[in-house]
C-alpha cells in the first residue's frame, strides 16, 4: 500500500510531529510505502529524508485565516489571502503529479487545518483521510477558510474518512456515529513491561509550548498564590519553546512584578525533558483545551505524578485511566484556587502517598496510549478503506 502523507510544518518538537513519527514508523514495518510532502526542508524534513522514503518539498500554507495581530496584519491580511491560495494552487499541481508518478493509492493530511492533501486526493480519485489532532478554533484560535462549513463539508464528502485523536474532538466536529470516522488515540511509545523508578527532586514542571492557549499564566498565577501559602515551596521549572514574543514578554513581568524570579524558571527547548519528568515531584498540564496532550502520557510512562486541568483531551485521558482502572490516574482541577491547594498537597504529603496514582497511570497509558496499539488501529482502518472503495466501484 502505498500512500502520501501531508505535513503541514516540519517543527521536530511539535506534538503533531511526534505522533506522525511513531506512527509512520510501526506503518512502515507493517509493509506501507510511504511518501512524504512537506512545505520546507527544516526539522523533521532530514529525519524522514534519512530513512531514504521519497519527499516532495513544496511550500504551502494551511488552509485557514491569517493571523491579525498588529495594524501590518490588517493592512496585509487580503494580500495574504491571494498569496497563500496562489502557493497552494501551485503545491498541488506539483504535489499531484509526484503523487501519481510515485503511484499512491491514499492521501493521509496529518493535521485538520491542511487542505493540500485533500485537493490532491480529488485530482487523483483516490481515498484521503484527515487526522484530526486539534480543535482548531478553541486550542489554537484558528478559523477554516472560508468558512467552517466548507470544511465539514470535505469531511462528509466521497472517499473521505477521518481520524480523531479523541472522543471529544470527534464530537466537536460532528464525526460521532460517523463509519467514516474513527477514535484512534496517539502512540506515544512502545509498551513498557515495568514502571521506571527515579529519585524524586522537590520541583514542579511544566513541559510545552510558552503559549496562552496551553494555559501557562493561570499556572503561573496559581503558583504565586501557592508561594504566599507555604514555608517550603518548591520551585516550578516552564521548559518548552517560545514563539510568542509578546506573551512571553508578559508571562516575564507578571515573574519580576510578584517576585518569583528566584523560584519559576523559564529554561526554553531541552532535550532531557523525559529525564525531567522522571524526577519532578508533579507535572502539571494546565491547557485550556488540549486536543490530547502528548505531555500527559509521556510523563505517566515516566512514573511521574500528574496535575491534569479538567478540559478536553486531559479530562478525556483522565476519564479512560479512572474507568479502565476504578481509580483517579491523576489531580485534576477546574479552577486555579484548586490547582494551587493541589501544589500546596503535593508539597506537603510524600511520594509514596501517591504510588497508586503513578501506578494506575502507568497501567492505563500503556495499554491504550502505545505505539503498538495507535499503528494496528491506523492500518486496521486503511484495509478498510481499501476494501469499501473497492466495493464502493
Amino acid at each position: 500500500m502505498k500512500v502520501l502523507f501531508v505535513l503541514h510544518q516540519t517543527i521536530l518538537m511539535g506534538g503533531g510531529t511526534k505522533s506522525f513519527k511513531v506512527m509512520l514508523k510501526g506503518l512502515m514495518q507493517k509493509g506501507v510505502e510511504p511518501v512524504v510532502a512537506m512545505p520546507d526542508h527544516q526539522g523533521v524534513y532530514r529525519e524522514i529524508a534519512g530513512l531514504n522514503i521519497r519527499t516532495i518539498v513544496v511550500p504551502f500554507r494551511d488552509n485557514t485565516y491569517p493571523w491579525v495581530r498588529s495594524v501590518t496584519d490588517v493592512l496585509l491580511f487580503l494580500p495574504r489571502i491571494v498569496v497563500h491560495g496562489m502557493m497552494n494552487a501551485y503545491a498541488v499541481a506539483k504535489i499531484t503529479h509526484e503523487a501519481r508518478q510515485a503511484g499512491v493509492e491514499m492521501v493521509h493530511t496529518n493535521v485538520s487545518v491542511c487542505s493540500i492533501g485533500f485537493r490532491v486526493s480529488r485530482r487523483l480519485g483516490i481515498p484521503h483521510v484527515y487526522h484530526i489532532r486539534e480543535y482548531a478554533d478553541l486550542d489554537f484560535d484558528l478559523h477554516f477558510f472560508p468558512t467552517r462549513g466548507s470544511y465539514l463539508r470535505k469531511l462528509s464528502s466521497p472517499s473521505s474518512f477521518n481520524i480523531c485523536i479523541t472522543k471529544d474532538i470527534q464530537r466537536h466536529f460532528g464525526q460521532t456515529g460517523n463509519r467514516c470516522s474513527r477514535v484512534i488515540y496517539n502512540g506515544i511509545q512502545p509498551s513498557e513491561k515495568e514502571l521506571p523508578v527515579g529519585e524524586k527532586e522537590n520541583y514542579f514542571l511544566y513541559a510545552g509550548r510558552v503559549i496562552a492557549a496551553k494555559g501557562v499564566s493561570e499556572l503561573v498565577e496559581a503558583y504565586s498564590a501557592y508561594l504566599g501559602k507555604t514555608r517550603h515551596s518548591m520551585p516550578l521549572y516552564i521548559v518548552g519553546e517560545q514563539p510568542d514574543a509578546v506573551f512571553l514578554n508578559m508571562l516575564k513581568n507578571y515573574i519580576e512584578q510578584h517576585h518569583m524570579g528566584g523560584h519559576v524558571s523559564l529554561f526554553g527547548q531541552r532535550s532531557d525533558v523525559r529525564e525531567l519528568m522522571k524526577h519532578a515531584r508533579a507535572i502539571i498540564i494546565p491547557s485550556r483545551n488540549e486536543g490530547f496532550g502528548r505531555c500527559m502520557p509521556e510523563a505517566m510512562f515516566c512514573g511521574c505524578l500528574t496535575v491534569g486541568r479538567n478540559t478536553g483531551g486531559t479530562c478525556e485521558q483522565m476519564d479512560n485511566g479512572l474507568a479502565l482502572t476504578g481509580g483517579e490516574i491523576s489531580l485534576r482541577y477546574d479552577t486555579e484556587e484548586q490547582l494551587t491547594q493541589i501544589l500546596l498537597e503535593v508539597s506537603e504529603n510524600s511520594m509514596s502517598y501517591y504510588a497508586p496514582w503513578i501506578e494506575r497511570a502507568f497501567r492505563t497509558v500503556n495499554q491504550l496510549y502505545t505505539a503498538e496499539s495507535n499503528v494496528d488501529s491506523v492500518y486496521e482502518f486503511y484495509l478498510e478503506i481499501m476494501k469499501s472503495e473497492r466495493e464502493r466501484r
